[in-house]
């Protein structure tokens, strides 16, 4: 029967964290960044920008 050495599989293995944490804020900078983005471009979709109904009539026909 082989023996195991008991010190290095009680020992769990360590990972760099760094290199992930740095992975996780780039993909979190960059959601916040395309958000951002989207926000800007469709700025003209929003607000009182369209606000088609608010138009006068123009022609003299009466609303009902």
């Amino acid at each position: 029967m082989p023996q195991c050495n008991a010190n290095a599989s009680s020992q769990p293995q360590v990972r760099s964290t760094m290199a992930r944490t740095k992975l996780d804020w780039a993909i979190i900078i960059s959601l916040l960044a395309m958000g951002a983005f989207n926000l800007l471009v469709m700025a003209d979709q929003f607000g009182a920008t369209k606000a088609y109904a608010a138009a006068p009539a123009v022609c003299g026909v009466p609303l009902a």
